[in-house]
C-alpha cells in the first residue's frame, strides 16, 4: 500500500505544502478529523519538489500501537520506540528540511494524515540597501 501524497503549488514565501493520507482509503473526510497535533517534522525533498523521505517524533498520546496503525501496515513506514521514518520509494532526497507539520486523528484516536505546512528554507536574513 503506497501513501497518497498530495502537494500544493509552490509560493515563493511559504515553499510547497504537502497532504500525505496513511489511511488505506484514498481520500480523509474531513468530518472524520477529530483532533489535529502539530509537530516538527524532518523531510527529504527532490530536486523536483517531492517528498523523498520524512521523519517525526510521535507525540505521548499516540505513541501506542493503535494511533500507529495505519503507519505500521505499510511496509514504507518503520516505526522505531518514539519516532515515525517513511520513506517513498523511487525517490531520493537532495534536501533535507525540518518544517512545521500537523498530524490529523480520526475519531478513534488513530493517525490518519500529516499535513506539512511549507517547507522554504530561510537562509539568510540579509537584505540588500536600496540606493
Amino acid at each position: 500500500m503506497a501513501f497518497q501524497v498530495d502537494r500544493s503549488p509552490f509560493d515563493p514565501e511559504s515553499g510547497f505544502e504537502y497532504y500525505i493520507c496513511f489511511k488505506p482509503k484514498t481520500e480523509v473526510e474531513g468530518d472524520e478529523i477529530e483532533s489535529r497535533i502539530s509537530i516538527e517534522v524532518a523531510l527529504s525533498i527532490s530536486e523536483t519538489g517531492d517528498i523523498a523521505d520524512l521523519s517525526f517524533l510521535v507525540p505521548k498520546i499516540c505513541r501506542n500501537d493503535y494511533a500507529l496503525s495505519f503507519l505500521k501496515r505499510d511496509p514504507n513506514a518503520n516505526c522505531v520506540e518514539n519516532r515515525v521514518f517513511i520513506a517513498l520509494p523511487g525517490l531520493n532526497g537532495d534536501s533535507v528540511f525540518a518544517a512545521a507539520a500537523t498530524l490529523e486523528l480520526d475519531h478513534s484516536g488513530r493517525i490518519v494524515a500529516i499535513e506539512i505546512n511549507g517547507c522554504i528554507p530561510k537562509t539568510s536574513t540579509f537584505t540588500p540597501a536600496r540606493a
